[in-house]
């Protein structure tokens, strides 16, 4: 008999087992990340998303200290709250040009809670939102911001520092 003869029981063992993790890796990591087309809303400078309405304010480059080769675009938006108000998921900052995307580094660069909230809140008053991105000093926009909200919808402004 041949090796190939005496060992196909443990052959066809380790493939079935290789077989079985391939499909475990996939049903259990794979498939859950595999988000459902989202629902693009672009906006100019007002949108409605996760029950309140978002207002783009001012931006401004370098309002925070920055490390060596890079600096700070802190963006502003005011929101009007509201009763079915949520919380929205993360905010991204993308280079329309090179499509190199960045999300909001506030709590790195020891940002202060009083110049507003880091995201979207649950609240039924009106208060502000202040994202601060830290991007290299080679990027210089035109910028699209997209906010997460909570029910699959993503707003996109448009920023132009």
């Amino acid at each position: 008999m041949t090796w190939w003869r005496e060992q196909r029981t443990a052959l066809a063992a380790l493939v079935i087992a290789a077989v079985a993790v391939v499909g475990a890796t996939v049903w259990l990591d794979v498939v859950p990340s595999i988000r459902p087309t989202d629902r693009v809303i672009e906006a100019e400078s007002t949108v409605d998303i996760a029950g309140q309405t978002l207002s783009l304010g001012p931006t401004e480059w370098g309002e925070f200290e920055a490390p060596q080769g890079s600096r700070t675009l802190s963006v502003r938006l005011s929101s009007t709250g509201g009763f079915d108000a949520s919380v929205c998921g993360p905010a991204t900052l993308t280079e329309t040009d090179s499509s190199r995307t960045w999300v909001s580094s506030r709590a790195g660069l020891d940002v202060s809670y009083d110049d507003g909230e880091s995201s979207c809140t649950i609240e039924s008053d009106a208060y502000r939102i202040l994202l601060v991105f830290l991007v290299p000093d080679d990027a210089d926009g035109p910028f699209r911001l997209d906010i997460e909200g909570s029910d699959a919808d993503v707003a996109r402004f448009v920023i132009e520092p």
